[in-house]
Protein backbone atom coordinates (compact mmCIF):
# COMPACT_ATOMS: atom_id res chain seq x y z
CA UNK A 1 0.00 0.00 0.00
CA UNK A 2 1.31 3.45 -0.94
CA UNK A 3 1.42 6.01 1.86
CA UNK A 4 2.01 9.15 -0.20
CA UNK A 5 0.53 10.79 -3.29
CA UNK A 6 2.54 10.95 -6.46
CA UNK A 7 3.19 14.53 -7.51
CA UNK A 8 3.85 15.34 -11.16
CA UNK A 9 4.93 18.88 -12.05
CA UNK A 10 5.19 20.01 -15.67
CA UNK A 11 8.62 21.55 -16.15
CA UNK A 12 9.09 24.93 -17.79
CA UNK A 13 8.14 26.00 -20.29
CA UNK A 14 4.65 24.93 -19.30
CA UNK A 15 2.93 24.90 -22.68
CA UNK A 16 -0.41 23.44 -23.68
CA UNK A 17 1.39 20.71 -25.68
CA UNK A 18 3.50 19.66 -22.69
CA UNK A 19 0.48 19.78 -20.41
CA UNK A 20 -1.59 17.57 -22.71
CA UNK A 21 1.29 15.05 -22.84
CA UNK A 22 1.57 15.06 -19.06
CA UNK A 23 -2.20 14.55 -18.73
CA UNK A 24 -1.73 11.26 -20.57
CA UNK A 25 1.14 10.40 -18.18
CA UNK A 26 -1.12 11.30 -15.24
CA UNK A 27 -3.81 8.90 -16.39
CA UNK A 28 -1.26 6.11 -16.92
CA UNK A 29 0.20 6.69 -13.46
CA UNK A 30 -3.30 6.70 -11.99
CA UNK A 31 -4.13 3.38 -13.65
CA UNK A 32 -0.93 1.86 -12.28
CA UNK A 33 -1.71 3.22 -8.79
CA UNK A 34 -5.24 1.78 -8.93
CA UNK A 35 -3.78 -1.71 -9.35
CA UNK A 36 -2.72 -1.49 -5.68
CA UNK A 37 -5.11 1.21 -4.47
CA UNK A 38 -8.53 0.92 -6.17
CA UNK A 39 -9.71 4.21 -4.61
CA UNK A 40 -6.80 6.24 -6.04
CA UNK A 41 -7.84 9.35 -7.96
CA UNK A 42 -6.13 11.51 -10.56
CA UNK A 43 -5.91 15.29 -10.15
CA UNK A 44 -5.02 18.01 -12.64
CA UNK A 45 -4.29 21.40 -11.11
CA UNK A 46 -3.88 23.75 -14.07
CA UNK A 47 -3.32 27.48 -14.36
CA UNK A 48 -2.52 29.69 -17.30
CA UNK A 49 -0.01 28.11 -19.65
CA UNK A 50 2.89 29.63 -21.60
CA UNK A 51 2.64 30.50 -25.27
CA UNK A 52 5.88 29.94 -27.17
CA UNK A 53 4.40 30.20 -30.64
CA UNK A 54 3.23 33.84 -30.65
CA UNK A 55 -0.40 32.83 -30.85
CA UNK A 56 -3.16 35.42 -30.72
CA UNK A 57 -5.20 35.68 -27.55
CA UNK A 58 -8.04 33.80 -29.21
CA UNK A 59 -5.70 30.98 -30.24
CA UNK A 60 -4.35 30.79 -26.67
CA UNK A 61 -7.91 30.56 -25.36
CA UNK A 62 -8.63 27.68 -27.75
CA UNK A 63 -5.45 25.88 -26.57
CA UNK A 64 -6.59 26.14 -22.94
CA UNK A 65 -10.07 24.92 -23.90
CA UNK A 66 -8.47 21.86 -25.51
CA UNK A 67 -6.54 21.08 -22.32
CA UNK A 68 -9.80 21.16 -20.31
CA UNK A 69 -11.52 18.94 -22.84
CA UNK A 70 -8.64 16.46 -22.85
CA UNK A 71 -8.76 16.16 -19.07
CA UNK A 72 -12.38 15.05 -19.35
CA UNK A 73 -11.76 12.74 -22.32
CA UNK A 74 -8.97 11.03 -20.39
CA UNK A 75 -11.27 10.71 -17.34
CA UNK A 76 -9.12 12.73 -14.93
CA UNK A 77 -11.05 12.50 -11.67
CA UNK A 78 -10.58 16.09 -10.46
CA UNK A 79 -9.59 19.17 -12.46
CA UNK A 80 -8.87 22.40 -10.62
CA UNK A 81 -8.54 25.47 -12.87
CA UNK A 82 -6.56 28.23 -11.17
CA UNK A 83 -6.72 31.85 -12.30
CA UNK A 84 -9.07 34.51 -13.56
CA UNK A 85 -7.79 35.08 -17.08
CA UNK A 86 -9.86 34.46 -20.18
CA UNK A 87 -7.63 31.47 -20.98
CA UNK A 88 -8.23 29.81 -17.59
CA UNK A 89 -11.96 30.41 -17.92
CA UNK A 90 -11.74 28.64 -21.30
CA UNK A 91 -9.90 25.74 -19.64
CA UNK A 92 -12.76 25.39 -17.17
CA UNK A 93 -15.44 25.85 -19.83
CA UNK A 94 -13.76 23.25 -22.07
CA UNK A 95 -13.98 20.68 -19.27
CA UNK A 96 -17.62 21.53 -18.57
CA UNK A 97 -18.60 21.48 -22.24
CA UNK A 98 -16.86 18.13 -22.74
CA UNK A 99 -19.08 16.60 -20.09
CA UNK A 100 -17.54 17.11 -16.67
CA UNK A 101 -20.55 16.95 -14.39
CA UNK A 102 -21.08 17.54 -10.71
CA UNK A 103 -18.01 18.27 -8.68
CA UNK A 104 -15.33 16.96 -11.05
CA UNK A 105 -14.08 20.39 -12.12
CA UNK A 106 -13.75 23.65 -10.24
CA UNK A 107 -12.34 27.04 -10.95
CA UNK A 108 -10.77 29.26 -8.32
CA UNK A 109 -9.57 32.86 -8.61
CA UNK A 110 -5.91 32.38 -7.74
CA UNK A 111 -3.27 30.21 -6.06
CA UNK A 112 -4.23 31.23 -2.48
CA UNK A 113 -7.84 30.20 -3.19
CA UNK A 114 -6.59 26.89 -4.62
CA UNK A 115 -4.46 26.33 -1.51
CA UNK A 116 -7.44 27.05 0.73
CA UNK A 117 -9.65 24.62 -1.22
CA UNK A 118 -7.02 21.86 -1.19
CA UNK A 119 -6.63 22.31 2.59
CA UNK A 120 -10.36 22.67 3.29
CA UNK A 121 -12.29 20.15 5.36
CA UNK A 122 -14.03 19.11 2.12
CA UNK A 123 -12.40 15.69 1.74
CA UNK A 124 -13.66 15.49 -1.82
CA UNK A 125 -11.20 18.28 -2.74
CA UNK A 126 -8.25 17.03 -0.72
CA UNK A 127 -5.94 14.64 -2.58
CA UNK A 128 -5.51 11.46 -0.61
CA UNK A 129 -2.34 9.49 -0.02
CA UNK A 130 -3.00 7.10 -2.92
CA UNK A 131 -3.83 9.83 -5.43
CA UNK A 132 -1.74 11.12 -8.34
CA UNK A 133 -1.55 14.92 -8.69
CA UNK A 134 -0.41 16.88 -11.76
CA UNK A 135 0.42 20.59 -11.49
CA UNK A 136 0.79 22.60 -14.68
CA UNK A 137 1.00 26.40 -14.76
CA UNK A 138 3.27 29.23 -15.79
CA UNK A 139 2.36 31.06 -12.56
CA UNK A 140 4.91 30.31 -9.81
CA UNK A 141 2.15 30.72 -7.24
CA UNK A 142 0.29 27.79 -8.75
CA UNK A 143 3.38 25.60 -9.07
CA UNK A 144 4.16 26.42 -5.42
CA UNK A 145 1.07 24.39 -4.52
CA UNK A 146 3.45 21.43 -4.82
CA UNK A 147 4.65 22.30 -1.32
CA UNK A 148 1.34 20.97 -0.01
CA UNK A 149 2.95 17.57 -0.56
CA UNK A 150 6.63 18.08 0.33
CA UNK A 151 9.05 15.69 -1.29
CA UNK A 152 10.45 13.30 1.27
CA UNK A 153 7.57 13.76 3.68
CA UNK A 154 4.31 13.46 1.80
CA UNK A 155 4.91 12.96 -1.88
CA UNK A 156 6.91 11.34 -4.58
CA UNK A 157 7.75 13.92 -7.23
CA UNK A 158 8.20 13.10 -10.89
CA UNK A 159 9.24 15.59 -13.53
CA UNK A 160 9.41 15.57 -17.29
Amino acid sequence: MTATPTLMVVDAPVTSDRTRARLRDLVEAGAARRADEPAARTWAIVGELVDQDDRTENERVVEHDLVGRQAVRLAVDKTLCVGNSRAVRALHQGAVMEGSWGDEVRMVQDAPAARALLRSPDDDWQPGPADVVLIAAADPGVTALADLWPVGRAATRTNE
